[in-house]
Protein backbone atom coordinates (compact mmCIF):
# COMPACT_ATOMS: atom_id res chain seq x y z
CA UNK A 1 0.00 0.00 0.00
CA UNK A 2 1.69 3.18 -1.18
CA UNK A 3 1.38 6.55 0.53
CA UNK A 4 1.78 9.54 -1.75
CA UNK A 5 3.26 12.55 0.06
CA UNK A 6 3.12 16.15 -1.17
CA UNK A 7 4.64 19.09 0.69
CA UNK A 8 2.40 22.12 1.15
CA UNK A 9 3.03 24.96 -1.29
CA UNK A 10 1.13 27.87 0.26
CA UNK A 11 3.14 31.03 0.79
CA UNK A 12 4.17 31.73 4.34
CA UNK A 13 6.36 34.16 6.17
CA UNK A 14 9.01 33.88 8.83
CA UNK A 15 11.23 30.99 9.76
CA UNK A 16 10.41 27.41 8.89
CA UNK A 17 8.60 25.93 11.92
CA UNK A 18 10.49 23.53 14.14
CA UNK A 19 7.60 21.07 14.13
CA UNK A 20 6.53 19.54 10.81
CA UNK A 21 3.17 17.83 10.37
CA UNK A 22 1.80 14.97 8.33
CA UNK A 23 -1.85 15.21 7.29
CA UNK A 24 -3.34 11.87 6.21
CA UNK A 25 -6.53 12.22 4.15
CA UNK A 26 -9.27 9.74 3.25
CA UNK A 27 -11.91 10.47 0.58
CA UNK A 28 -15.62 9.83 0.23
CA UNK A 29 -17.11 6.69 -1.35
CA UNK A 30 -15.83 5.88 -4.82
CA UNK A 31 -13.20 8.64 -4.80
CA UNK A 32 -9.42 8.57 -4.69
CA UNK A 33 -6.44 10.86 -4.27
CA UNK A 34 -7.69 13.28 -6.95
CA UNK A 35 -10.14 14.72 -4.40
CA UNK A 36 -7.16 16.32 -2.65
CA UNK A 37 -5.10 17.35 -5.70
CA UNK A 38 -5.45 21.10 -5.00
CA UNK A 39 -4.93 20.92 -1.25
CA UNK A 40 -1.12 21.41 -1.27
CA UNK A 41 -1.68 24.90 -2.75
CA UNK A 42 -3.50 25.83 0.46
CA UNK A 43 -1.20 24.15 2.99
CA UNK A 44 2.03 25.64 4.39
CA UNK A 45 5.32 23.97 3.65
CA UNK A 46 5.61 22.51 7.14
CA UNK A 47 2.53 20.36 6.43
CA UNK A 48 2.98 17.26 4.29
CA UNK A 49 -0.21 15.98 2.66
CA UNK A 50 -0.18 12.17 2.84
CA UNK A 51 -2.57 10.14 0.67
CA UNK A 52 -2.71 6.40 1.40
CA UNK A 53 -3.86 4.41 -1.62
CA UNK A 54 -7.01 2.48 -0.76
CA UNK A 55 -7.89 -0.80 -2.51
CA UNK A 56 -10.05 -0.52 -5.61
CA UNK A 57 -8.81 2.87 -6.79
CA UNK A 58 -5.78 4.78 -8.08
CA UNK A 59 -2.70 2.55 -8.13
CA UNK A 60 -4.69 -0.31 -6.59
CA UNK A 61 -7.63 -0.21 -9.00
CA UNK A 62 -7.10 -3.86 -9.93
CA UNK A 63 -7.53 -5.01 -6.32
CA UNK A 64 -10.91 -5.87 -4.80
CA UNK A 65 -12.29 -3.08 -2.61
CA UNK A 66 -12.51 -3.38 1.16
CA UNK A 67 -15.83 -4.58 2.56
CA UNK A 68 -14.72 -4.86 6.20
CA UNK A 69 -13.33 -1.97 8.23
CA UNK A 70 -11.14 -3.92 10.67
CA UNK A 71 -8.67 -5.46 8.17
CA UNK A 72 -8.56 -2.26 6.11
CA UNK A 73 -7.66 -0.17 9.16
CA UNK A 74 -5.15 -2.74 10.43
CA UNK A 75 -3.35 -2.62 7.07
CA UNK A 76 -3.42 1.19 6.99
CA UNK A 77 -2.15 1.43 10.56
CA UNK A 78 0.90 -0.73 9.80
CA UNK A 79 1.76 1.29 6.70
CA UNK A 80 1.28 4.68 8.35
CA UNK A 81 3.12 3.70 11.53
CA UNK A 82 6.22 2.87 9.48
CA UNK A 83 6.13 6.31 7.81
CA UNK A 84 5.63 8.54 10.86
CA UNK A 85 8.45 10.90 11.79
CA UNK A 86 6.58 13.58 13.76
CA UNK A 87 3.11 14.74 14.79
CA UNK A 88 0.28 13.97 12.42
CA UNK A 89 -3.42 14.59 11.88
CA UNK A 90 -6.13 12.59 10.15
CA UNK A 91 -8.91 13.86 7.87
CA UNK A 92 -11.81 11.89 6.43
CA UNK A 93 -14.84 12.97 4.44
CA UNK A 94 -18.08 10.95 4.51
CA UNK A 95 -17.01 7.28 4.29
CA UNK A 96 -13.44 8.44 4.91
CA UNK A 97 -14.43 9.88 8.31
CA UNK A 98 -15.04 6.38 9.67
CA UNK A 99 -11.72 5.17 8.24
CA UNK A 100 -9.92 8.09 9.91
CA UNK A 101 -11.72 7.54 13.23
CA UNK A 102 -10.97 3.82 13.47
CA UNK A 103 -7.41 4.52 12.33
CA UNK A 104 -7.00 7.10 15.10
CA UNK A 105 -7.89 4.41 17.63
CA UNK A 106 -5.69 1.76 15.99
CA UNK A 107 -2.64 4.04 15.95
CA UNK A 108 -3.34 5.18 19.52
CA UNK A 109 -3.32 1.55 20.63
CA UNK A 110 0.05 1.18 18.88
CA UNK A 111 1.47 4.06 20.90
CA UNK A 112 1.29 6.76 18.18
CA UNK A 113 -1.93 8.71 18.72
CA UNK A 114 -2.83 11.50 16.27
CA UNK A 115 -2.48 15.11 17.30
CA UNK A 116 -5.84 15.98 15.71
CA UNK A 117 -8.77 14.23 14.04
CA UNK A 118 -10.81 16.06 11.39
CA UNK A 119 -14.12 14.44 10.39
CA UNK A 120 -16.37 15.72 7.65
CA UNK A 121 -19.92 15.06 6.37
CA UNK A 122 -20.50 11.94 8.45
CA UNK A 123 -22.66 10.93 11.41
CA UNK A 124 -20.91 10.29 14.71
CA UNK A 125 -19.74 6.67 14.92
CA UNK A 126 -22.04 5.61 17.76
CA UNK A 127 -25.13 6.62 15.77
CA UNK A 128 -26.90 4.04 13.59
CA UNK A 129 -27.33 4.61 9.89
CA UNK A 130 -30.52 6.66 9.64
CA UNK A 131 -31.54 5.83 6.05
CA UNK A 132 -32.35 2.71 4.08
CA UNK A 133 -29.08 0.89 3.29
CA UNK A 134 -28.37 0.39 -0.41
CA UNK A 135 -25.05 -1.49 -0.35
CA UNK A 136 -26.70 -4.89 -0.93
CA UNK A 137 -29.02 -3.84 -3.79
CA UNK A 138 -28.60 -5.29 -7.30
CA UNK A 139 -26.33 -3.22 -9.55
CA UNK A 140 -29.07 -1.38 -11.45
CA UNK A 141 -30.93 -0.40 -8.28
CA UNK A 142 -27.71 0.44 -6.46
CA UNK A 143 -26.60 2.76 -9.27
CA UNK A 144 -30.04 4.37 -9.48
CA UNK A 145 -29.96 5.15 -5.75
CA UNK A 146 -26.48 6.67 -5.99
CA UNK A 147 -27.55 8.85 -8.90
CA UNK A 148 -30.69 9.94 -7.05
CA UNK A 149 -28.74 10.90 -3.92
CA UNK A 150 -25.59 12.40 -5.40
CA UNK A 151 -25.86 12.73 -9.19
CA UNK A 152 -22.06 12.76 -9.24
CA UNK A 153 -21.21 10.19 -11.93
CA UNK A 154 -20.53 11.86 -15.31
CA UNK A 155 -22.55 10.60 -18.28
CA UNK A 156 -19.36 9.78 -20.23
CA UNK A 157 -18.24 7.45 -17.43
CA UNK A 158 -21.63 5.76 -17.26
CA UNK A 159 -21.29 4.83 -20.94
CA UNK A 160 -18.02 2.95 -20.34
CA UNK A 161 -19.09 -0.47 -19.09
CA UNK A 162 -15.70 -1.72 -17.89
CA UNK A 163 -14.96 1.44 -15.92
CA UNK A 164 -18.49 1.50 -14.48
CA UNK A 165 -18.19 -2.13 -13.39
CA UNK A 166 -14.97 -1.29 -11.55
CA UNK A 167 -16.48 1.86 -10.03
CA UNK A 168 -19.59 0.00 -8.88
CA UNK A 169 -17.46 -2.61 -7.09
CA UNK A 170 -15.55 0.13 -5.29
CA UNK A 171 -18.72 2.07 -4.46
CA UNK A 172 -20.40 -1.05 -3.11
CA UNK A 173 -17.43 -1.73 -0.85
CA UNK A 174 -17.32 1.88 0.34
CA UNK A 175 -21.06 2.03 0.99
CA UNK A 176 -20.80 -1.23 2.93
CA UNK A 177 -18.12 0.36 5.13
CA UNK A 178 -20.25 3.47 5.75
CA UNK A 179 -23.78 2.09 5.97
CA UNK A 180 -22.84 -1.09 7.82
CA UNK A 181 -20.34 0.59 10.14
CA UNK A 182 -20.02 -0.93 13.61
CA UNK A 183 -18.65 1.02 16.57
CA UNK A 184 -15.62 -0.76 18.06
CA UNK A 185 -13.83 1.94 20.10
CA UNK A 186 -12.92 0.98 23.65
CA UNK A 187 -12.82 4.58 24.92
CA UNK A 188 -12.45 8.20 23.92
CA UNK A 189 -9.58 9.61 21.91
CA UNK A 190 -7.02 11.82 23.65
CA UNK A 191 -6.71 14.21 20.71
CA UNK A 192 -8.99 17.11 19.70
CA UNK A 193 -11.72 16.43 17.15
CA UNK A 194 -13.00 18.99 14.67
CA UNK A 195 -16.15 18.15 12.70
CA UNK A 196 -17.25 19.84 9.48
CA UNK A 197 -20.62 19.82 7.77
CA UNK A 198 -22.40 21.39 4.83
CA UNK A 199 -25.07 23.96 5.53
CA UNK A 200 -27.19 22.46 2.75
CA UNK A 201 -26.29 18.80 3.31
CA UNK A 202 -29.51 16.78 3.06
CA UNK A 203 -27.80 13.58 4.28
CA UNK A 204 -26.02 14.58 7.50
CA UNK A 205 -27.74 16.82 10.07
CA UNK A 206 -26.10 19.13 12.59
CA UNK A 207 -27.06 16.88 15.51
CA UNK A 208 -25.28 13.93 13.90
CA UNK A 209 -22.12 16.05 13.69
CA UNK A 210 -22.42 17.41 17.24
CA UNK A 211 -22.44 13.84 18.55
CA UNK A 212 -18.76 13.51 17.59
CA UNK A 213 -18.03 15.47 20.79
CA UNK A 214 -18.56 12.25 22.76
CA UNK A 215 -15.49 10.69 21.10
CA UNK A 216 -12.77 12.87 22.62
CA UNK A 217 -11.41 13.75 26.05
CA UNK A 218 -9.86 16.87 24.53
CA UNK A 219 -11.58 19.83 22.87
CA UNK A 220 -14.25 19.54 20.18
CA UNK A 221 -15.21 22.00 17.47
CA UNK A 222 -17.93 22.08 14.82
CA UNK A 223 -18.00 24.20 11.66
CA UNK A 224 -20.82 24.34 9.11
CA UNK A 225 -19.68 25.53 5.68
CA UNK A 226 -21.55 26.62 2.55
CA UNK A 227 -22.52 23.72 0.31
CA UNK A 228 -24.12 20.30 0.35
CA UNK A 229 -22.67 16.90 1.09
CA UNK A 230 -19.60 17.63 -1.05
CA UNK A 231 -18.92 21.05 0.46
CA UNK A 232 -15.21 20.18 0.64
CA UNK A 233 -15.14 21.06 -3.08
CA UNK A 234 -17.36 24.16 -2.92
CA UNK A 235 -15.81 25.53 0.29
CA UNK A 236 -12.27 24.21 -0.05
CA UNK A 237 -10.55 27.47 0.88
CA UNK A 238 -12.63 27.99 4.02
CA UNK A 239 -12.27 24.35 5.08
CA UNK A 240 -8.48 24.37 4.70
CA UNK A 241 -8.19 27.74 6.43
CA UNK A 242 -9.95 26.30 9.48
CA UNK A 243 -7.78 23.19 9.38
CA UNK A 244 -4.61 25.29 9.12
CA UNK A 245 -5.70 27.23 12.21
CA UNK A 246 -6.19 24.01 14.16
CA UNK A 247 -2.85 22.59 13.03
CA UNK A 248 -1.12 25.83 14.00
CA UNK A 249 -2.72 25.66 17.44
CA UNK A 250 -1.48 22.08 17.77
CA UNK A 251 2.00 23.06 16.59
CA UNK A 252 2.24 25.75 19.26
CA UNK A 253 1.10 23.30 21.91
CA UNK A 254 3.83 20.86 20.81
CA UNK A 255 6.47 23.59 20.97
CA UNK A 256 5.37 24.62 24.47
CA UNK A 257 5.56 21.03 25.64
CA UNK A 258 8.98 20.56 24.03
CA UNK A 259 10.36 23.67 25.71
Amino acid sequence: MAIRSIRGRAAGGGESPAVNWSLFCFPYAGAGAAVFRRWPDHLPDHVELCLPCLPGRDGRIGEPPAFSMAPLVASLAREILASLTGPYALFGHSMGAFVAFDLAHALSELGRPPAHLFVSAQRAPRLPYAGQPIFALPDDEFLAEIRARYDSIPEQLRQQKDLMASLLRTLRGDFTLAENYRYRAAGRLACPITAFGGLCDQLIARGQLEAWAAETNDRFGLHLLPGGHFFLNDSRNELLSLMRDQLETGRKRKLRIAS
